[in-house]
This record gives C-alpha cells, structure tokens and sequence, in this order.
C-alpha cells in the first residue's frame, strides 16, 4: 500500500525512509483502507498499528490541529524502513491473550511475551505468590469445613439412633448452629 503508486497523494514514505506519512485521513479510509483491510474505519487501523509496534509521531504543533480528516498523521516502527522487506518479518504483535476479554496468569495463557519493567515483573510475582498464599489457606480452611460437616453427620446419625425422638431437639440446635456459623453449609439437616 505504501509504494502503491496510487495511494501516494495519501501514504508515502518520509524523506528518510524510517516512517510513512498518511495524509488526508477521511479520502484515505474511503478509498485505500477498505482494498487493502476489511474495513475503512482510520482508528481501527491507528490501533492495529499500535498492536505491532508502530508508534505515532505527532509533528502538526498542538494550535494547528484542525478535524482529524484533515490532519497528517506520521507512524514509525524501527523494522519498517523504506528498502528493507527482510526486516518485515520481524515486526510482531505485541501480545496475544487466549479469550482476549479475561487475564489469565498461567503460563498457558500466552503465547506471545511482552518484556515487563523490573519493578512491574517484581511487583507481579509479588501477587502471584499473595495469590498462591491466599488459595493454600482457602483449600486449608475447605478441608476443615469438610471434617466439622463429617463431624456432624456423624452426631447426627448417633443422636439418631441412640435416643429415639431426639432428632426434633437435635435438629433445632444445629439449624441454630448452623445460622451463627453461616460458613459451614451442613447438606444433611
């Protein structure tokens, strides 16, 4: 599309070669994006750009910005230079998440890394093992709800047997019990 002669009053190279120009924004969505993408909407094209790594470069001083059909618009990626295809290869998406709505933090979930900060890296492992902490006390505190549930079934079933009658009296302690202790869910009342 860049070196499409007839897309050159829209989107052409800069003198140096190390970024393009898109100009007159409104004509180039209309008639160069929808041949060249599945749609002619200019901002899901900036975005695309920014996903691979392209960055905008802002030359129009801030006085002179008028409607964005109107604007000038200078993108550079430092593998996108004129006369050099065989760095094309090496311009990747930044990062591709499995469900692309959720985060998922299992190795799994990425396949493309993004190199973090230090201190976000630090800070991020930092949760991770907050999280790992967190979940060991959870399963802890599951399998004591488990036992006290056992527990009870237990004595439910000895006050059962033992003193006939007694299960009505039994019965409305532990509904009482249970109440105050609203975390153990006894499934046999």
């Amino acid at each position: 599309m860049i070196n499409d002669p007839k897309s050159a009053h829209f989107i052409a190279w800069t003198e140096h070669g190390t970024s393009f120009v898109v100009s007159n924004v409104g004509e180039f969505s209309r008639s160069i994006l929808g041949s060249h993408f599945k749609h002619n909407n200019f901002s899901s094209f900036v975005r695309q750009l920014n996903m691979y790594g392209f960055h905008k470069i802002n030359r129009t001083p801030r006085a002179q910005r008028t409607s964005s059909d109107a604007q000038t618009w200078e993108f550079s990626h430092h593998k996108f230079l004129r006369g050099r295809p065989d760095l094309l290869d090496e311009i990747k998406r930044k990062a591709l998440l499995e469900g692309q709505g959720g985060i998922n933090v299992g190795p799994e979930s990425v396949r493309a890394r993004v190199e973090l900060p230090g201190e976000v890296a630090a800070q991020l492992g930092s949760m991770r093992e907050d999280y790992r902490r967190v979940w060991e006390v959870l399963m802890a505190e599951r399998r004591k709800n488990e036992r006290l549930t056992g527990l009870l079934r237990s004595l439910w079933d000895v006050v059962g047997k033992g003193f006939p009658g007694s299960r009505t009296v039994f019965r409305c302690c532990m509904v009482t019990f249970c109440r105050d202790f609203s975390f153990l869910t006894p499934t046999f009342l």
